[in-house]
């Protein structure tokens, strides 16, 4: 079996599923440096107890504090004793690492597969961009975009179509919620993600509030998460009987089960992963329509079809206005949470794994994985 080694700046619970199964088609090696859990990433299961994949934690040294400069010490030396087949790296080029990485297989003939989210952030992109992912185009075998919309930020910059490839980002929920499982009548909206600086989730509880005084009094608001706004939330939960805080919960099934009292789903600020778990939920998901500040995947809804997008520089209002069309029109919430749910399997049929080895098996040479 082919020896793959995946390279993450740190390693989360949702990400585990996906290396898990990868694992059962190569000689798979996670090396990763530890999150910070106060940022809501989350705490690890015991890796230890899973076989499957080899774990491999190196620290991550910051030269220049947490804009720049940071190196994954340790990965130079793993690789000369331990000599990969492939390598996929995530693309941060912030990191001093992945450029030392890069530079280090392409001179030692190791294919790299690099997974990102390109320039996608970007509404301007120079010359100097052009130059720089060309480059990183020439010491890669291939550039894996998490969506199309990351794939179209560089194929506009006139980059070879036969370098870019996409995997949709997703996750497989083991607990999802069918849409003929909704009554549609449930009056609760569902947050889940981090609760960080930018979640937005002050503008969704002013906003369900005067739904609450304008006519939907038994409106209730279901929060999952946990992160540096967990003090702040907790005094929000505490006096307001109609918020419910359930804090960090990597459970699918109490995920699922708290989801059923809701109708739909909201994350009011720059959301990412958070709408293919809603999806997955049955529940449109609503955010802003400012994608240059949300993670790629908000660029899987299509407002009025499977969730609802408001306008970023009046969110109060947009969130409003989007929750009251959730709760008062009954005909375009079917159609909405069957639209949903459909994405959902769209993305994660086949699943994110899968995906990845199918690509590196369509360009390495030799054995396939």
């Amino acid at each position: 079996m082919k020896n793959i080694c995946i390279i993450q700046p740190i390693l989360t619970s949702y990400r585990i599923p996906v290396f898990v199964e990868m694992a059962r088609h190569c000689c798979l090696t996670v090396i990763y440096s530890p999150a910070d859990v106060s940022q809501g990433f989350g705490s690890l299961p015991q890796l230890s107890d899973i076989d499957d994949v080899k774990w491999f934690e190196v620290p991550t040294i910051r030269f220049f504090g947490e804009k720049v400069g940071m190196y994954q010490s340790g990965i130079i030396d793993f690789f000369r004793k331990n000599r990969p087949d492939t390598v996929i790296l995530f693309s941060n080029l912030r990191y001093l690492s992945f450029w030392v990485i890069l530079c280090w297989c392409r001179f030692h003939n190791i294919p790299v597969f690099l997974h990102g989210h390109g320039l996608y952030k970007k509404s301007r992109v120079g010359t100097l961009w052009k130059l720089i992912y060309r480059f990183i185009l020439w010491l890669s075998s291939r550039y894996i975009c998490y969506t199309s919309s990351v794939a179209d930020s560089l194929l506009t910059l006139g980059l070879s179509e036969n370098k870019i490839t996409i995997a949709e980002n997703s996750l497989v929920n083991l607990s999802p919620v069918l849409p003929n499982e909704k009554t549609g009548f449930e009056m609760g909206i569902l947050f889940i993600g981090r609760l960080r600086s930018g979640c937005g989730l002050e503008h969704l509880i002013t906003a369900a509030d005067r739904l609450r005084r304008e006519g939907y009094p038994n409106i209730e608001l279901h929060i999952i998460g946990e992160g540096s706004e967990f003090n702040k939330v907790c005094e929000l939960h505490e006096t307001r009987p109609w918020i419910h805080f359930y804090g960090e919960c990597y459970d699918p099934k109490k995920i699922s089960d708290i989801s059923r009292k809701c109708r739909v789903g909201c994350y009011p600020g720059n959301a990412g992963l958070s709408v293919v778990h809603m999806f997955s939920l049955s529940l449109p998901p609503i955010t802003h329509n400012n994608m240059m500040f949300h993670g790629p995947e908000p660029s899987y809804i299509s407002s009025g079809k499977n969730g609802l997008l408001f306008e970023y520089s009046n969110p109060e209002e947009g969130i409003f206005n989007a929750l009251q069309t959730i709760f008062s029109d009954q005909k375009k919430l079917y159609f909405m949470k069957i639209s949903a749910y459909e994405s959902y399997e769209n993305l994660t049929q086949p699943s994110l794994a899968m995906r990845m080895v199918k690509i590196i098996n369509q360009h390495l040479k030799g054995p396939k994985i």
